[in-house]
């Protein structure tokens, strides 16, 4: 008895789904298929756009594109083209992850980080949440010592530092008068920013030598250092909190069952 309910609610929900695509009206027909309304509608919902939102011209255009994806779609079924090895690889490893990311949002949902331990966070590191101070710098770089010593007299002398520039530069900033755009600091080799980051605005350097050759820099401009509002910065704190607590769950997951990790293999993969 029971078997025959099961089987009639099935037969049920069944008829249910015909009659609701019965309801929705037929808008494309490919040899004895025929799709619906309600399907079109249904692939915008998957690609997250919807059906109501749109202007005529854009849904005639994404209905194109619906078209030209069942015809296709129909030709290589009949043509018996399937996925291949790799792909079905593909899609299993993408279903695994979406496994896992809903079971981090079920964590995370369980232990959510809070709108106070946000604010703790901000207010326990608030050098983390700054605009770094940015410099707009040039400079003249030549190959000898020599040669710099030189230019850095003329400098003195009320030579123009972009004329010189020009003149004299060995690498592409010679077309531009030495500019070397805006810039903070860890994008530069060491010698050189600390120097930079030293000077004043409109302050010249003395002669400063990298790996590059020598340098005597010039700062145009000094935009400071700028902390970031609590609203700016709220949901950036909280991602990097998430992440914290995915990093605990995960050790406690470990624990739970007891893995055991060896490296070693790893480590002498492609040795010989």
């Amino acid at each position: 008895m029971k078997k025959v309910f099961i089987f009639a609610l099935c037969l049920s929900i069944a008829f249910t789904l015909v009659a609701q695509q019965k309801d929705s009206p037929v808008i494309l027909k490919i040899g004895k298929k025929s799709f619906t309304l309600k399907e079109f509608e249904e692939t915008l919902n998957q690609m997250r756009i919807k059906y109501a939102n749109l202007n005529p011209d854009m849904k005639k255009r994404l209905f194109d594109q619906f078209v030209k994806e069942k015809v296709f779609l129909t030709a290589a079924q009949d043509s018996g083209i399937t996925l291949t090895e790799e792909q079905e690889k593909n899609i299993e490893r993408l279903k695994t992850m979406y496994v896992i990311t809903n079971y981090l949002t079920k964590l995370l949902g369980e232990n959510p980080v809070t709108e106070t331990e946000i604010k703790q966070e901000y207010e326990k590191n608030p050098q983390e949440y700054q605009i770094p101070e940015k410099r707009k710098l040039r400079h003249i770089i030549v190959a000898t010592e020599e040669k710099a010593k030189e230019i850095l007299q003329q400098l003195k002398n009320g030579a123009s530092f972009e004329e010189l520039a020009n003149q004299n530069n060995t690498d592409a900033t010679k077309q531009r008068g030495g500019d070397l755009g805006w810039g903070q600091k860890g994008i530069y080799v060491k010698e050189f920013e600390n120097v930079a980051f030293s000077l004043k605005k409109d302050e010249i350097s003395d002669i400063v030598k990298t790996q590059f050759g020598y340098h005597i820099i010039k700062v145009d401009e000094i935009v400071p250092a700028q902390q970031r509002s609590f609203p700016e910065v709220s949901q950036e704190i909280k991602r990097n909190l998430e992440q914290k607590r995915i990093n605990q769950f995960e050790e406690e997951l470990k624990k739970k069952y007891k893995v055991q990790i060896d490296y070693s293999s790893i480590e002498n993969s492609g040795k010989k």
